[in-house]
């Protein structure tokens, strides 16, 4: 049996841990927002990061001066909403005239609220970039394809250097961002752990023996590149399995950045929670000595400690930053090199190398904060009473379909989609009471915010944005249209193409896109419902033949035996909806 402290709303508790250590910084608490107002903030670029806690010190842990400007947390291991996104935008744009920098870890869920965030804070006349970053390699080119890298610990350098230039030097968001993706572009890490890391609340739940390790291990669980029995030295560990895995550059599906002969290269060795200071620091200098007996690279920097956690996971990264490319890369800017800007001054607690300011924590106007009751153009004339009685016919439907769902998610995912959908389902049925009635575009819009309220996660973020591209597709048919199956059909193609700005996964790719585009066409065809829920389920079928290229089941080895439990959960209440109709 694996032991755990447990302590009521940990994530909650924590934030107000940190600000209680560091008064220099300002908590919201109802978003989950931790933010600072740097000396001259109207002159500068605010920079927010975030993304699901147990991470810790990551994310709130590197706002400070040289740092961070802001960070959002989200629940364990689960991405914040659009709205405390949007909300923390708000709040630090109005300090600044520079506009807002959003990095983001490549994780679906992140993505996408991130990305749907940034989308609003532009419509409120907000600039704003987003800049999505992934430094891991052992999700190779031809594992990750369009998902790309996953973000592990080398996002920091990215939230430090970025962080420092906009501190110190006269720049633009353009700039910022531009810096950021190329730090992104130079950075190569990879982690390893004796075990998964125990989460608050659950079972612990792990397959490793006590003669087995894993190479790759996501820092949410996610299954690794490889399984090592018996568990290796550190030495034999660095040597043979994690440094070829960052420098080998015969190996053409990982090879990501270029290390040449005379480059300045920069370390970290991040400690995934679990591991001792004396052993961190121990694994530190094994890596230094094997990366100059091995490869002729002494690192211009080192950096040792815990910085992004997974939760109390049992092992370690090392991160590797390509210095001399990056410098190359930035020419005509006015900093000196980005090993200047990795020394600059920062009072972040959760960076190595650091100082402590004492100054006044920033107030904000409540007023700023998003509430979900902004107003859309009413449009779209509906029967609210019929529109009921279909939307808890596939509730019902849905709820009745959870264990099964939950089935397939254990086989394939975090066996939380079943709960999730059911989550999302009865908070709309809950709040029937509070969703508009004079128009289906107002309906729809709080309907996204319940959806992803009551849902959260990935699949709230796919379902809200998608529902938010059917309110606007409504709005474009015309105030006093009445909804019939044309003018649903042409909303439901307009609300996938707004959904599929924000996710490439497509048909094929063993998501719940393998039912939700052939219904949309289907139903834009025909304009049968009938014919579109039964080209959904043939659909979703069909994902029990393919491998999954994103989400979490993208991590497994082998998922084509299994129906995607997302695209079966949507297929149900699609079936509901169709018994009521």
């Amino acid at each position: 049996m694996v032991k755990s402290f447990e302590v009521d709303n940990p994530v909650l508790t924590a934030l107000h841990g940190l600000v209680a250590t560091y008064p220099h910084l300002t908590l919201v608490e109802s978003d989950k927002v931790v933010f600072r107002v740097p000396e001259g903030a109207k002159d500068k670029v605010a920079l927010i990061s975030g993304g699901g806690a147990g991470h810790e010190p990551t994310h709130a842990g590197f706002v400070g001066t040289g740092c961070l400007t802001g960070a959002v947390s989200g629940e364990i291991f689960a991405s914040p909403s659009t709205k405390q996104i949007i909300n923390g935008i708000k709040i630090l744009a109005k300090n600044s005239e520079q506009g807002v920098l959003l990095i983001v870890k490549n994780y679906t869920g992140d993505v996408l609220h991130f990305g749907l965030a940034g989308e609003r804070a532009r419509a409120l006349g907000i600039d704003t970039e987003v800049v999505v970053i992934g430094d891991d390699v052992a999700v190779g080119r031809s594992k990750g394809g369009l998902v790309g890298r996953r973000a592990i610990a080398g996002t920091l350098f990215v939230h430090k250097i970025v962080g420092a230039y906009i501190e110190y030097e006269k720049h633009t968001l353009k700039q910022a961002a531009d810096l950021a993706r190329t730090i992104n572009d130079n950075l190569v890490t990879i982690g390893s752990s004796l075990d998964h890391a125990k989460v608050p609340g659950h079972a612990f739940e792990s397959k490793l023996t006590e003669q087995q390790m894993e190479l790759g291990m996501g820092i949410h669980n996610e299954p690794g590149v490889k399984i090592l029995s018996p568990v290796p030295s550190v030495s034999d560990l660095i040597k043979d399995h994690i440094l070829p895995k960052l420098l080998d550059q015969s190996d053409k599906d990982r090879a990501f950045v270029p290390f040449n002969k005379g480059d300045k290269v920069v370390l970290l060795i991040n400690n995934l929670g679990g591991v001792s200071n004396l052993i961190l620091s121990a694994i530190t200098q094994t890596a230094i000595s094997l990366l100059k007996s091995e490869y002729d690279i002494v690192p211009v920097r080192t950096y040792t400690g815990t910085v992004m956690t997974a939760l109390n996971g049992e092992g370690f990264s090392v991160t590797l930053l390509n210095a001399s490319r990056a410098d190359s890369a930035l020419k005509g800017y006015s900093f000196n090199s980005i090993v200047d800007l990795l020394d600059a001054p920062t009072d972040a607690p959760g960076w190595p190398v650091k100082k402590w300011s004492g100054d006044k924590a920033a107030s904000y106007d409540p007023s700023l904060l998003e509430e979900g009751g902004e107003s859309v153009t009413a449009a779209g004339k509906f029967d609210p009473a019929y529109f009921k009685k279909f939307l808890e016919a596939g509730v019902n439907k849905l709820v009745a379909a959870e264990p099964h769902i939950t089935e397939l998610d254990t086989l394939v995912g975090d066996g939380d989609c079943g709960t999730t959908l059911v989550s999302g389902g009865e908070g709309l049925v809950k709040n029937f009471g509070s969703i508009p009635t004079s128009s289906l575009s107002e309906a729809l819009h709080k309907i996204s915010d319940l959806v992803e309220t009551y849902m959260g996660g990935t699949s709230g973020g796919l379902y809200s944005i998608f529902i938010t591209g059917l309110c606007d597709g409504v709005i474009s048919a015309g105030a006093d249209t009445e909804i019939d199956q044309a003018a649903l059909s042409k909303a439901l193609v307009n609300a996938l193409e707004v959904l599929y700005k924000y996710t490439n996964a497509r048909p094929g790719d063993s998501t719940v896109i393998d039912a939700l585009e052939p219904f949309v066409k289907e139903f834009a065809s025909s304009q049968d419902f009938s014919k579109a829920v039964k080209a959904a389920d043939e659909g979703a079928q069909s994902t029990g033949k393919l491998d999954a290229k994103f989400g979490r089941a993208s991590y497994v080895g082998e998922s084509s035996s299994v129906a995607d439990p997302g695209a079966i959960g949507l297929v149900e209440f699609l079936k509901g909806v169709q018994s009521a109709l």
